[in-house]
């Protein structure tokens, strides 16, 4: 046993003391090697979302680690390891942040340990400066694209990933390489050629990704936007974001997803990253009271309860299906649930939104409801339908 996983034990085992969680902070920072899951699909640290959160997973032994790759492997996700040495600790923490990370597990499989990224490393309040001197990151659009190729290639892709994805592709600010003069407000971008001949147009989230394309600084660096790149695919070209990384490819059609997808999912005029997922812990009392409610009320098909974070803050999500009631009529229904449900001994924050609208039907897809009403067909055959009897031996 590592000496950092008994000193997640003997925390635990100790009511959490901090002291102890200290010392293990300290142990991450300065032990010899660590080991982080790592997907070969996106070429970067595995995402999961634990909680609502996107989160990195970090071990203390290579066995640990490639145990979890064999279980995830049962999943249908591809994840191996990539060693990390105390010299390049902070780095890699470093590369966590860019890539839109907020926890790390620590040892999952064995005694595990949920940890906010901020314990290991000081974030940098990038919000506080003028924006011009702000970096070029894309934490939302790093980790949202992770998460879309992992579950791709895993084929377990769902509808809110996929928006996810296209949202955060639009609202992002990308580093472009540049040769010659700029002209006439033109730039002249090097191409890229891939393997099927098919000349791309490079776009890169950040700096670490658009170095592992440019090692030798043969070109300028100049920022661009998504405006650009719809214009480049509306014009027939090929941009890929990222491609010695994620690989996303974009074309016309692509193009006219990030459109739609932007009207399912009004922004506001910025970006407000929501994500949706299941919780681990539902109160009993919002289960058992609503599964009494929705029974005896009138045009309720099924119910659905998500997880929801927006803004750093979780709620729970109870999605009504009113089945075909008009719209009248389900406000009445939600309205009537919320008033019910306010008096319920639930310290959750809670709301309740119908399955017809945009978030609602992202929300239930491939869910299953808590409450689903059973209709039986109970009527009898006319009086001269013909009647077959079946005699069952004793």
């Amino acid at each position: 046993m590592s000496k950092l996983q008994e000193l997640i034990v003997q925390y635990f085992e100790e009511n959490e003391d901090k002291m102890i969680y200290d010392k293990i902070i300290y142990e991450i920072q300065t032990c010899e090697t660590l080991w982080s899951a790592f997907s070969p699909v996106t070429k970067n640290h595995f995402v999961d979302y634990v909680q609502g959160r996107p989160t990195a997973f970090l071990f203390s032994e290579k066995e640990y680690c490639k145990d979890y790759g064999e279980h995830m492997k049962e999943e249908g996700y591809l994840v191996g390891s990539a060693e990390c040495s105390k010299e390049n600790r902070l780095a890699m923490f470093t590369d966590y942040h860019r890539s839109g990370f907020e926890c790390v597990i620590v040892d999952n499989g064995k005694r595990y340990l949920l940890m906010e990224l901020t314990d290991l490393i000081n974030v940098p309040d990038y919000e506080s400066e003028p924006e011009e001197n702000r970096p070029i990151i894309n934490p939302d659009l790093l980790c949202s694209a992770d998460r879309f190729f992992q579950c791709l290639a895993a084929n377990t892709v769902t509808p809110d990933k996929e928006i996810n994805l296209l949202v955060d592709t639009y609202y992002a600010k990308y580093l472009i390489p540049i040769e010659g003069k700029i002209e006439n407000n033109q730039v002249s971008i090097p191409g890229l050629e891939r393997s099927d001949g098919v000349k791309v147009v490079p776009y890169f989230t950040d700096i670490a990704e658009y170095r592992k394309f440019d090692q030798n600084n043969r070109f300028r660096i100049a920022i661009s936007d998504y405006t650009q790149i719809e214009s480049f695919c509306n014009a027939g070209e090929t941009v890929v974001i990222n491609p010695m990384g994620f690989n996303f490819t974009l074309t016309k059609k692509t193009a006219d997803a990030v459109r739609n997808a932007l009207n399912a999912v009004p922004k506001n005029g910025k970006a407000e990253r929501a994500v949706i997922y299941q919780p681990d812990r539902v109160p009993v009392a919002l289960v058992d009271g609503l599964n009494t409610l929705l029974d005896q009320t009138e045009g309720v098909k099924a119910g659905y309860i998500k997880g929801l974070r927006k803004k750093g803050q979780s709620q729970l999500l109870v999605i009504i299906d009113c089945g075909d009631s008009d719209e009248e009529r389900t406000k009445e229904i939600l309205d009537m649930v919320r008033e019910e449900m306010s008096s319920a001994d639930i310290k959750e924050e809670v709301d309740y939104i119908p399955a017809s609208s945009g978030i609602g039907q992202t929300a239930a897809a491939d869910s299953q409801p808590f409450f689903e009403r059973v209709i039986v067909d109970v009527s009898l055959p006319p009086e001269n339908a013909d009647l077959e009897r079946t005699d069952f031996e004793q």
